[in-house]
């Protein structure tokens, strides 16, 4: 894994692009309260988010897989956070926009509150002509090894328990389970030196 960075904005909305087609292709989870295109453009901003707020990183150049991921203990900056509100509202309809930041509430930032540091991960995908070939694997590999050095968890929500099972086979245990609209659920997955 390495850290995405010196890319140019029509770079990196298309990395954008190629994870919101990802995520819209599974046509599970919260993804299904959004037209196509909205999943889409919902993740190029987020993925732009995640590039400015430094915590973007691809398994290669070639870009199998992304992930944004950070500690607990290091804020992210305001400046990344506030550009990416402005783009939904100005980018989506206002129902799509609520859709997406209301699912990104970080569930496990309420169920891991008591620890004092954590790795979270936000976003994690394989891109699709990448997926069933391993890569999930490799793309949880750095944060799990950071989460092991520092003996913290490493954390992340999710939303379809095909997923789940996913980050179970990767060594994670479910943590909790939220309740959402339209019969859609947000799973918290945690991994553990400790837990394992």
């Amino acid at each position: 894994m390495f850290k995405v960075e010196n890319k140019s904005k029509e770079e990196i909305a298309e990395i954008g692009r190629k994870i919101g087609e990802a995520f819209a292709a599974e046509k599970a989870g919260i993804v299904t309260m959004l037209t196509e295109a909205q999943a889409i453009k919902a993740f190029e901003i987020m993925t732009e988010y995640f590039y400015r707020a430094g915590v973007l990183y691809a398994t290669s150049e070639t870009g199998e897989g992304y992930l944004a991921y950070w500690e607990k203990k290091k804020k992210n900056a305001v400046g990344p956070a506030l550009h990416m509100i402005k783009r939904f509202l100005r980018e989506l309809p206002l129902k799509a926009s609520l859709t997406v930041m209301q699912s990104g509430g970080e569930q496990y930032a309420k169920i891991f509150k008591k620890e004092r540091n954590y790795i979270a991960v936000s976003m994690i995908v394989v891109l699709r002509e990448f997926q069933g070939k391993g890569f999930m694997h490799k793309v949880l590999e750095q944060p799990f090894a950071e989460a092991r050095k520092k003996n913290i968890p490493c954390i992340l929500d999710t939303d379809t328990p095909l997923k789940v099972e996913k980050y179970i086979r990767c060594g994670m245990k479910l943590a909790g389970e939220k309740k959402l609209r339209h019969g859609i659920s947000l799973y918290t997955m945690a991994y553990s030196a400790i837990l394992s």
